[in-house]
């Protein structure tokens, strides 16, 4: 793993042992299909993050209250050896030895694109068979394929959706923009639900999960949210989920009963800090790492 800033005052990963929650970055963005930038999301991240305080007010809760270690970037030069039969095939596999290698925490997976939340999801479903896969973003990735290619940000949740089992689920929220063909997929396949892109929907969707003990992960493309929020995103679309109604809906996951599995893991990706000189974006996104970090450790 390589040296970085650790977020928002987190742990060393030696500190582990005594952590409660711990953070990785995944610097890569090989798999975008229009702007680059989001490799620079993880020390963008850490570095906004002294912008903010440990304290959410909306929660009244701290991260000073609990230990957090942030485990520094994986290593994108060490692909599992003669896994997989394409690029993208041979990073996931890579970062999944990565992945299992690490301390036995709760974890927040920092992108990077959006193929890089592959790994981190399909060990949770492996771990849970009554995942609920909370995905936050303005495309279904759902396709087949991108030029070719199996294992690309446009197709991750494709990929995923293939290692769901009969009672994992995937609720998508934000989405507005998709080949028709996505759109059919979602509709005929019981385990994908489409969300209406305001925050009543998802809220109550959300403590229905919890009141019935149901593990969480949430896959959080920031793009999913307006690009009048957060410009710093590679494939923006307009008309999005307003930042505060995101930030409202985590909310409700952190204020869970301490009882029931509530988060289970998250990743937050294709921040890209370069398409927004004004800083504001990954200021915003270090705030919804914030409250992932306080719903990751509830007591």
């Amino acid at each position: 793993m390589s040296d970085a800033p650790k977020f928002l005052g987190a742990g060393p990963a030696a500190a582990a042992d005594d952590a409660r929650a711990a953070l990785v970055g995944v610097p890569y963005d090989g798999a975008v299909t229009y702007r680059g930038g989001a490799s620079e999301g993880p020390e963008a991240l850490r570095l906004a993050s002294d912008s903010i305080e440990t304290y959410c007010p909306k929660l009244d809760r701290s991260l000073d209250d609990f230990s957090y270690v942030d485990l520094g970037d994986l290593d994108l030069s060490a692909p599992a050896a003669g896994a997989g039969s394409t690029p993208g095939e041979r990073l996931v596999r890579g970062l999944r030895a990565q992945l299992d290698a690490l301390p036995a925490l709760p974890l927040i997976a920092i992108g990077g694109d959006h193929l890089v939340a592959y790994p981190f999801v399909e060990r949770a479903l492996e771990q849970h068979p009554q995942l609920q896969i909370i995905h936050v973003d303005a495309h279904m990735d759902l396709r087949e394929a991108w030029e070719g290619e199996p294992y690309n940000h446009a197709t991750v949740l494709g990929r995923l959706r293939e290692r769901m089992g009969p009672d994992h689920r995937l609720h998508q929220w934000g989405i507005r923009s998709g080949e028709r063909a996505e759109y059919q997929l979602a509709a005929s396949d019981p385990r994908v639900e489409l969300l209406a892109p305001t925050l009543a929907p998802i809220a109550a969707r959300i403590r229905e999960l919890l009141a019935r003990d149901l593990p969480i992960y949430v896959t959080l493309d920031v793009d999913g949210i307006d690009p009048a929020d957060i410009p710093g995103t590679g494939t923006p679309e307009p008309d999005g989920l307003r930042f505060g109604d995101v930030e409202a809906a985590l909310g409700e996951i952190a204020r869970a009963p301490t009882a029931g599995p509530g988060l289970v893991g998250a990743d937050v990706v294709e921040l890209a800090p370069r398409l927004d000189p004004s800083g504001r974006s990954q200021v915003a996104v270090a705030r919804l790492v914030r409250t992932l970090l306080l719903a990751l450790v509830r007591s």
